[in-house]
């Protein structure tokens, strides 16, 4: 055969390769090679883009989960599904490996034909931009979401408030050998079931904290059970980043592999204001450098984020993305007497059957409480998640979020930093560069200055310092304020009195 023939030749070769397809690839038009490739992987119905890059889905204990595909990984793939041909010196079609810049390109191009975007993966239905909740298993080209569930799990029509009553109840029955702090706390931790049975469908969710003052309260074992609302696979189970280096390492490579649910457990530290997982909180999709590339990936954020720890919660900018449900200490290990973990995980969809028939009665019949305090970016989170609980008559489960943004403990920072720097320096003009240089050599500033911009010791950047000084410059606490200095080369700044 010429080599002058078509660049893409797909047959069926029954006689040698039965479920291969060929390929054959002509010089200067191998673009057409590599779409010929996506097609054949996106019929599979198991290939997307997660993030720019290709990704997969992998049957995992009778559910999916998804994973970014690399080079090592698609030569195979590509070898078993496809025969691929070149032309010889002779112009004669012969076998070749799978080319590796075509795998490559495959893999990075910005040009797909075929594939489509996975923007996550629902284990249960889910509701979509219009409130409709989505039943129907497999990819849904609309909402970009992967169902993973039996057609015949869920059968949820239109269930009245009766039936929201009831499904809470049975709800609170699982939750009754926990001993929580006061009645906001057992509503946060309802409010975290209902969020992780609908998490893919909602543009933003604030994560969930669970804390206690000792250990033996049954904070982990409450992680679980929220868990298994959202998946009945184990959950990405990580420790929290120590330095916004390792947050953004850590959130992007996990969000491009579509989580329901990224587990901190046993938190040794407070939710600090990385700004990796303060986006991913906050905002819709993350774009981060990869890791040992050049390039960057955008990651959507719609996996549910949950922490565990001993008296820890957010800080800073965390204290308005995130719910604390709070658990009594006890002296000894709590036991339970039944097992609410297995009930749940035997009847898995009957329990996020109440979840979804809480929140489907309350788009039906329930009526907003213009009244509510406003929280921020989760309006959608609140009147699906918050305000059917409120509706049944729990107390608020945004209590916490909402008391925590009221903390003045930012202040407090402020305050400790403006006196440090009057009594050290009095009203001279410094530099960020300056301060920084001083600060290793006086130990309470450095300490300070790295709680405030929640970094490790010495690692304070010069430019997040200027952008906080910036963003509290004239604020007044204890009769102090940072106001501009003076200085011929950068920007500087000086601590003045109310009466300067």
């Amino acid at each position: 055969m010429a080599s002058s023939a078509l660049a893409v030749v797909v047959t069926h070769p029954e006689a040698i390769f039965p479920a291969k397809l060929i390929v054959q690839i002509t010089p200067g038009e191998e673009h057409l090679a590599v779409f010929e490739a996506e097609r054949v992987l996106a019929e599979t119905g198991l290939y997307y883009v997660s993030g720019g890059q290709l990704a997969r889905l992998v049957p995992t204990a009778g559910s999916m989960q998804c994973e970014v595909v690399n080079s090592q990984t698609l030569y195979v793939v590509m070898s078993e599904m496809i025969e691929w041909q070149r032309p010889n010196s002779k112009g004669e079609w012969v076998t070749c490996n799978p080319p590796h810049h075509l795998l490559n390109t495959l893999i990075y191009t910005q040009d797909r034909k075929y594939l489509q975007t996975l923007m996550g993966i629902a284990h249960q239905p889910y509701f979509d931009a219009n409130e409709q909740l989505v039943t129907t298993p497999g990819f849904n080209s609309t909402t970009g979401i992967y169902a993973s569930f039996g057609a015949n799990e869920y059968a949820i029509s239109a269930p009245t408030e009766e039936d929201a009553q009831l499904s809470l109840m049975a709800l609170k029955a699982e939750l009754a050998e926990f001993e929580f702090e006061k009645a906001e706390d057992l509503s946060a931790a309802l409010c975290a079931m209902l969020t992780a049975a609908i998490r893919p469908g909602l543009p933003l969710a604030p994560a969930f904290n669970f804390n206690a003052a000792s250990s033996g309260s049954g904070k982990s074992f409450l992680a679980g059970l929220v868990v298994l609302f959202a998946t009945p696979l184990h959950p990405y189970v990580t420790s929290y980043p120590t330095t916004a280096t390792e947050a953004i390492k850590v959130i992007l490579a996990m969000l491009l592999e579509k989580p329901p649910v990224i587990l901190f457990d046993d938190m040794q530290t407070d939710w600090k204001p990385f700004g990796a997982i303060n986006k991913a909180l906050t905002s819709h999709t993350t774009t981060e450098r990869l890791l040992g590339k050049s390039g960057t990936a955008t990651a959507r954020t719609n996996s549910l984020f949950l922490g565990t720890g001993n008296n820890t919660g957010p800080i800073k900018d965390m204290r308005r993305r995130v719910v604390t449900a709070r658990l009594a200490a006890k002296s000894s290990l709590r036991t339970f007497e039944r097992n609410p973990q297995k009930q749940i995980s035997k009847h898995r969809s009957v329990y996020v059957g109440f979840a979804l028939t809480i929140i489907q009665a309350f788009l039906l019949h329930g009526k907003r409480d213009d009244t509510l305090t406003s929280i921020g970016s989760y309006e959608d989170w609140s009147r699906f998640c918050r305000e059917p609980l409120i509706w049944l008559g729990e107390p608020d489960p945004a209590l916490s979020l909402i008391n925590q943004v009221k903390d003045n403990t930012d202040d407090e920072a402020l305050a400790v930093l403006l006196k440090l720097w009057r009594d050290l320096y009095h009203d001279e003009s410094m530099t960020v560069r300056e301060l920084l240089s001083e600060a290793p050599r006086k130990p309470k500033l450095q300490e300070i200055i790295d709680e405030i911009l929640g970094v490790e010791r010495g690692a304070s950047p010069p430019h997040l310092l200027g952008q906080y000084l910036k963003r509290h410059r004239g604020v007044r606490v204890n009769g102090l304020r940072i106001e501009d200095g003076y200085s011929s080369e950068r920007k500087a700044w000086r601590v003045l009195t109310d009466y300067e």
